[in-house]
């Protein structure tokens, strides 16, 4: 185990990096104003929603939610553990990574030495499937479950023979007696691949079992889970705790979620190995499993540095409820805002393995995607063992919700969730407070360490001001110091000043009335919006669009995450924004005195606002369009140039124009 990495190096090491070079390197960036953007390398889409600041050298997508400066951005990207991509971009920058001295090191090599036969033996397995004379029952067996050898060769699947001494005889050859078979032997027992009897006699652990290594982070195989091909018990088998294995803190198939070279969202906890392996088989590869013991808060906070969603799937029966109550309360003390827990229920007799072989992709994941938040959850778990409908039964149910919630890290989704316990019981906040006990967990650890005092922007023109958001690293704080916290302010995203950023295009001329007319129109159609997130139903969002500012760009997200997820009132619309560096400012938006006269529909107004913007980008094309006649020809226009040239002026006219721009 390699030693710490000092402080002050990963502080200079950032200090010399330029997230617009880290990012470029990886994907496409394009100017825009002061900001760069481009198509998330996250997620798939096709207009451009993920921006990149080089005067506060943070990222951030608007689409998935991805943030992080330009070391968190390597560690996304390319898969890597923080201490990982500290190397590579070291190694970028010619630099050698310096270590402290740890007593771990003195260790390492017997470490090595487990891990070199565990690999082994996960080769021998491998080897066994395709050469056993007893090859054929475990591959039929893998077959029955619809698992195609392509899997089998991801998870590196494997088969351990009928027979008491086949690993050991293929890994310790020699005389019992001999010295260096003596200590592979031993070696053996220590990694849990072979059992020493009372006499002192060794036997192989696994036998006549399908195999499945487990990986750790770095894809070294630690240890084992071995499946019977009948109905002998127990039916999973898995490697003891050892030097290098401690099933609580790990988990089957994580290595290999992040071994695929896509975007990690979220993760589904389910109960087998067979389930993780057959949902990988059809395109789900972001499930992982426990070993043999119940979710852990160690295994949720090492999931939650790699994604910000986790969705625990479980049986519907009342076993599964009891498992799900068990999941809701660990998961609680780690949701940090910007992290969200949900909770899947099949149906009775039915596992991931068996339904989505039924179902195929789509529906499975359509299932996940209307899975109960825990915020949703947690109500209505607690509205089953109460008389809702009686004063006494409400009573009770704040009792029971607020001990829970009062669990939850400091943050907003606390306070909504404290809100909506209110709404709920009809019970005014304060006196649901004196419900509360004592609170002494930390604030959200992400701000813990560099807490300032929360200082707003002045708000200008009207607008709601935005305060600082704070955001950190994903690495593990139990091995390295934060080092990347920086305060992030939403303001350097979204353009308070009420002036649109320049445009990418030079030769075409701005109209600086019209930009500030359509940012105070940008600004009070994403009030309404806030304010009266239903309306986003009967409103069309733009086709095409490419905003120019980022108060443009989160108008048309937000428009676009209500049209995916309806929401009846702004709390549902916050907690989509959670953690973002746009929280704060929305939140701000949302607590602001605004009354409608009877009768007026917000989504007229917001509708017209979203025409305006689209009639100023047609004005701006066609603009450009005749800059470049006047400078050479028509004729030196392309084939899709001159096409456009001769239908804007009709859409122009259809579209609606400014009054007095």
């Amino acid at each position: 185990m390699a030693g710490r990495i000092p402080q002050n190096f990963i502080d200079d090491l950032i200090s010399r990096l330029d997230i617009i070079d880290v990012v470029s390197a990886r994907t496409r960036l394009k100017k825009a104003g002061k900001n760069y953007s481009a198509c998330c390398p996250f997620h798939n889409e096709k207009t451009p929603s993920f921006t990149v600041s080089p005067d506060k050298q943070f990222y951030y997508c608007f689409g998935c939610g991805a943030t992080g400066s330009a070391l968190k951005f390597v560690m996304e990207f390319d898969g890597l553990e923080f201490p990982d991509a500290v190397e590579k971009l070291a190694g970028d920058l010619n630099i050698e990574v310096p270590r402290e001295g740890s007593q771990q090191q003195n260790r390492e090599p017997q470490y090595r030495e487990l891990l070199s036969l565990t690999q082994k033996s996960a080769d021998f397995f491998e080897q066994q499937l395709r050469t056993s004379k007893d090859k054929d029952k475990a591959i039929d067996y893998l077959k029955d479950r619809g698992l195609s050898g392509k899997a089998a060769k991801f998870f590196s699947i494997g088969y351990a023979p009928p027979g008491w001494d086949n690993l050991q005889n293929s890994l310790a050859p020699g005389e019992k007696n001999d010295s260096t078979n003596n200590k592979t032997i031993k070696q053996l027992i220590s990694c849990g691949m072979t059992i020493e009897k009372d006499d002192g006699r060794t036997y192989d652990r696994f036998r006549d079992r399908v195999m499945f290594p487990i990986r750790n982070v770095k894809g070294q195989v630690i240890a084992f889970g071995g499946r019977v091909l009948g109905d002998e018990k127990p039916k999973y088998l898995n490697s003891p705790e050892t030097p290098i294995f401690h099933k609580s803190q790990e988990l089957y198939g994580l290595y290999e979620a992040r071994k695929i070279r896509q975007k990690l969202t979220r993760m589904i906890i389910v109960e087998g190995y067979m389930d993780v392996v057959a949902l990988a088989e059809y395109g789900i590869h972001y499930a992982v499993a426990t070993l043999g013991t119940s979710t852990s808060e160690h295994h949720i906070r090492r999931l939650f540095k790699v994604v910000p969603e986790i969705i625990f799937c479980f049986d519907g029966d009342n076993a599964g409820r009891k498992a799900a109550q068990r999941a809701m309360e660990t998961v609680i003390p780690a949701l940090q805002d910007g992290l969200q827990a949900r909770f899947l229920f099949l149906p009775d007799g039915e596992d991931p393995d068996t339904i989505v072989r039924k179902e195929g992709k789509e529906a499975f994941e359509k299932r996940l995607d209307n899975s109960k938040h825990l915020p949703e959850f947690v109500f209505d778990s607690i509205k089953e063992q109460v008389d809702f409908d009686t004063l006494d039964g409400k009573a009770r149910f704040g009792q029971l919700a607020a001990p829970l919630i009062s669990r939850l890290p400091t943050g907003m989704l606390k306070e909504l969730m404290q809100q909506q316990l209110s709404q709920e019981t009809g019970i005014k906040q304060e006196i649901l407070a004196k419900l509360l006990p004592t609170e002494t967990e930390q604030p959200n650890q992400h701000r813990a360490n560099h807490q300032q005092p929360e200082q707003a922007l002045k708000p200008q023109n009207g607008q709601a001001s935005v305060p600082q958001a704070h955001i950190s690293s994903h690495h593990d704080d139990h091995q390295y110091d934060n080092s990347e916290e920086q305060d992030f302010n939403a303001g350097d995203f979204i353009d308070t000043d009420g002036a649109t950023q320049p445009s990418s295009n030079a030769s075409t001329p701005r109209n600086k009335k019209e930009d500030k007319l359509l940012a105070i129109l940008t600004q009070k159609a994403l009030t309404l919006l806030v304010k009266f997130p239903e309306s986003a139903q009967r409103i069309e969002p733009l086709e095409d669009f490419e905003p120019e500012d980022e108060s443009e760009r989160l108008l048309c997200e937000i428009l676009k995450k209500l049209k995916q997820s309806p929401q009846s009132s702004s709390i549902g619309l916050l907690i989509q924004w959670t953690g973002t560096p746009f929280s704060e400012h929305l939140k701000n938006i949302a607590n602001q005195s605004l009354e409608l006269p009877e009768g007026v529909d917000p989504s007229n107004d917001i509708q017209g606002t979203l025409q305006n913007l689209r009639l100023r980008l047609l004005r701006r094309e066609f603009q450009t369009l005749q800059n470049k006649i006047a400078e050479n020809s028509f004729t030196s226009l392309t084939i899709e140039e001159k096409a456009r040239y001769v239908a804007l002026p009709m859409q122009l006219k259809k579209a609606q124009i400014i009054t007095n721009p």
